[in-house]
């Protein structure tokens, strides 16, 4: 029970001061800040597939791209607001049943597979599809129907609101019943089947959820970047948040943000130098080396504490 209260205050507080946080930052910063909780929320949705279900999505930006194609492309021949949103809420039930339910008709490797496919599919279409999406061009939303017309702060307060809902709904479901029953799948699919489990089925609706949360961030990221591009339905986004997700920590929630934050944080630092990826790609390699379980879970060898302090009370005594 206390553990418990411990971590709803150190959550609270936490929330608190990422609220806090924009009144002693410039906008730019404030903007930043807004696109991670952004992808912060498109991590621990993909947390919910990798880290609590055992299902290796390499297809979450399609469940990200398309919600945001959908009302980018609405809004840019409608002048109501209401219809581009309806048009994404109807994208984001579409994609992620579709996905889900061919993703889930393999297992294993097959998930991985068609969601990969999923994700090429849409990239191609997005950028042969000119007349619809722009194609390498991309789409611009209106400013009137978007959040421009509100101040960085209050975007960002918008943004940070409707991510920690999301957020808490996420906490509240991995520690109920049906996440455990998630869990018991994740590490032995063939008991829950024998113990009467539709796994299959289970498996369809975290697909759709997790899909459904990508897609509200989806709508966030349209409302206040306002510029969309094939990339955000391509391979490579898609890969990118499995690292985020792995980097920080899966099956932690708090590890796939942190991840997120990391990554994105150094990408935009390592920009300018021409082997950047590579650089990435080296702190990736050092992770999976000297902390398979994500930097969240790395500690220090408790077992080398008692030789440390040995080792200095002799050399004071020898002094």
């Amino acid at each position: 029970m206390v553990r418990h209260a411990n971590r709803a205050a150190i959550a609270f507080a936490a929330l608190a001061a990422a609220a806090l946080a924009p009144l002693w930052l410039p906008p730019y910063f404030v903007y930043l800040l807004t696109e991670l909780v952004i992808w912060a929320l498109v991590a621990i949705s993909l947390d919910l597939l990798i880290g609590y279900s055992g299902l290796p999505s390499f297809g979450h930006a399609v469940f990200f791209g398309v919600p945001a194609y959908a009302f980018g492309i609405a809004a840019t021949r409608s002048e109501s607001f209401a219809i581009a949103l309806a048009s994404a809420l109807l994208a984001i039930v579409a994609v992620s049943v579709l996905v889900g339910y061919l993703a889930t008709r393999t297992g294993g490797v097959g998930y991985i597979v068609v969601t990969l496919l999923c994700s090429f599919a849409f990239f191609i279409g997005a950028f042969a599809w000119t007349a619809l999406t722009g194609g390498e061009n991309g789409l611009y939303v209106p400013a009137e129907m978007s959040m421009a017309s509100l101040s960085a702060h209050a975007r960002y307060l918008v943004v940070l609101g409707i991510g920690s809902l999301a957020g808490g709904f996420v906490w509240w479901l991995t520690k109920s019943p049906y996440g455990l029953v998630l869990l018991g799948i994740k590490a032995n699919e063939r008991r829950m089947q024998a113990m009467g489990y539709r796994t299959q089925k289970y498996k369809f609706q975290i697909t759709v959820l997790a899909g459904a949360i990508a897609g509200i961030a989806g709508v966030l990221y349209a409302l206040v970047v306002r510029t969309l591009s094939a990339d955000l339905v391509g391979p490579e986004l898609s890969t990118e948040a499995v690292i985020w997700v792995l980097l920080g920590g899966a099956q932690t929630l708090i590890g796939p943000v942190l991840g997120a934050a990391l990554f994105i944080s150094l990408k935009q630092i390592l920009n300018n130098i021409p082997a950047y990826p590579i650089l990435l790609g080296l702190l990736f390699v050092a992770v999976v080396v000297w902390a398979p379980s994500g930097l969240v879970k790395l500690r220090f060898p408790r077992s080398r504490l008692p030789r440390l302090r040995a080792t200095r009370i002799d050399e004071r005594t020898q002094d």
